[in-house]
């Protein structure tokens, strides 16, 4: 068994460690104390296989850094610190602490939440999102384990690492490139995430909206590869209120214009939501102001996501999976060239 890279009441760059709130494939999350200020903060380490192997991965981090850390918004987990530990040899960040867990867990126990406190949430996610939109930050990677409930019911949104810039993604990624998760990625993000927009954070949260709402995923119970299929057909989402007939009719509709398979058609980013949300009769708190240290646009140097890839032969498909059936299969599809023929090629 790998030895822990922390143990309890460890001292670590000023922080006195606590204990793992939790692994994940690309690192670990420890609660630590600063000894000074007696104040709790979650430090994030990079896995060190995945930065050693994967150089990208390390930009990416540092990336989520970088953002995090120059905007300051009451619904976003604000960075605090950002480095390499050469002792330890892993690349590290510190941010706030949001001791109520993340909203994944909040449905896993909670179950299905009503309408009111569904959109609550949602128009926090939706706030954050619209503190990054002066400088055309789009998420790309909302879903609920990256929604975090403080005690007192406040949202919190985390992990820009895999956010874009004024909408030409200065970190450069590669054409044909897929960051996101499957289960909450739009349709034009499952075949490219280096060109999408603001909507496509407006379809994943219109997903988030759907599971607040039903206790699950449109595509749960399916396979991976069936949802893709459903996801890249014409066929629009199951209607929120065949699942849950509690749920208000007018959820349908808003689901509808923010799950839009045509990204035309759909809500066009957070402040559109929230103003769409207003319109819907409910009531938003769309005062929270956002300040900002600097442009976060600004980049020494951008890197070329493609040349790397090239050198360190990273597989251009990055979902969240390593099923090489979801592999071969969205494979296919771009072999398609985007053709009209997704929902007959699933069917087959």
């Amino acid at each position: 068994m790998e030895a822990e890279l922390f143990v309890p009441e460890e001292r670590f760059r000023g922080y006195v460690v606590v204990r793992k709130l939790g692994k994940g494939g690309l690192g670990e999350v420890w609660l630590v104390r600063h000894e000074l200020l007696d104040t709790l903060y979650a430090l994030k380490v990079l896995s060190r296989k995945i930065a050693d192997g994967n150089p990208e991965y390390v930009k990416r981090f540092m990336r989520e850094a970088k953002i995090a850390s120059r905007i300051r918004h009451p619904n976003l987990v604000s960075v605090h610190d950002v480095g390499y530990d050469e002792s330890k040899g892993v690349h590290y960040l510190v941010m706030d602490y949001v001791s109520g867990g993340d909203l994944r867990t909040a449905i896993a126990m909670g179950g299905a939440k009503g309408h009111r406190e569904a959109v609550r949430i949602v128009a926090s996610v939706a706030s954050a999102l619209a503190a990054g939109e002066p400088f055309g930050i789009v998420h790309r990677d909302i879903k609920p384990e990256n929604i975090m409930l403080e005690p007192d019911g406040t949202v919190r949104l985390v992990d820009m690492g895999v956010a874009k810039v004024h909408g030409t993604d200065s970190l450069k990624t590669a054409p044909q490139t897929v960051f996101g998760t499957p289960s909450y990625m739009a349709p034009e993000q499952a075949l490219d995430s280096s060109t999408v927009d603001a909507r496509a954070d407006v379809w994943s949260l219109g997903v988030v909206l759907f599971e607040l709402l039903t206790g699950k995923t449109p595509y749960a119970g399916m396979n991976q590869v069936e949802q893709m299929g459903r996801l890249l057909s014409d066929e629009p989402l199951p209607d929120v209120c065949s699942v849950n007939p509690e749920v208000p009719a007018k959820m349908s509709v808003l689901i509808g214009l923010m799950c839009a398979k045509k990204p035309e058609s759909r809500i066009s980013g957070a402040t559109a939501l929230l103003e769409m949300l207003e319109k819907f009769g409910y009531e938003v708190n769309v005062s929270a102001k956002a300040s900002y240290a600097a442009d976060v646009s600004s980049e020494e140097k951008p890197v070329d996501y493609a040349e790397i890839m090239k050198r360190t032969a990273v597989d251009t498909l990055s979902f969240e999976t390593e099923d090489e059936e979801i592999r071969q299969f969205v494979d296919e599809l771009k072999r398609k060239k985007r053709g009209g023929a997704w929902w007959r090629f699933w069917r087959r």
